[in-house]
């Protein structure tokens, strides 16, 4: 092997392990996150405490510098009252603030996403019985084909209707 294609297997390897063991360590935050808010809306009831205690403190130090900020309302007396120089670094400032925002939202949803993900999946029989009408409508519109079509219809069929009353 040469130097160059060792190194991109390494980097290759490197990166696939990294990824494995950071979606282990998010499915561990939802987990302690659930056992905590037992569901998405105790969660959202203190979402703002809860940036503030577990997210803020471990993103990039310039979004917590872009929050600590105070600006005044644009187009306030304030505002208005500030030279154009400054109103262009109010514009940033406020851009950065948003940014912020952005960003504790995207991993808050994030850390929810992975702490509720049980409840998304504990639903599969809608899922499973959406994908049998699928593959029965499917059905419907073959003209041709090399397989007994009927006889399969008929089991699709029969396995909806019995997915349907399972509850």
């Amino acid at each position: 092997m040469s130097a160059n294609l060792i190194e991109m297997v390494k980097a290759v390897k490197l990166a696939v392990s990294s990824d494995i063991a950071v979606g282990n360590k998010w499915e561990k935050a939802g987990a302690e996150v659930s056992g905590v808010y037992p569901t998405p809306e105790s969660l959202e009831e203190v979402k703002a405490q809860f940036i503030a205690d577990c997210i803020l403190p471990a993103v990039d130090k310039r979004h917590s510098e872009a929050l600590a900020k105070d600006l005044p309302r644009k187009n306030s007396k304030e505002y208005n009252a500030l030279p154009d120089s400054e109103k262009d670094k109010w514009e940033l400032v406020n851009q950065a603030k948003k940014d912020a925002r952005a960003t504790l939202n995207t991993y808050f949803n994030r850390v929810k996403s992975y702490a509720y993900e049980v409840e998304k999946k504990s639903t599969p029989k809608k899922s499973f019985v959406e994908k049998i009408s699928a593959l029965i409508e499917e059905g419907g519109k073959i003209k041709e084909c090399d397989f007994d079509l009927v006889a399969v219809m008929g089991f699709l069929i029969q396995a909806e209707k019995v997915a349907k009353k399972i509850k």
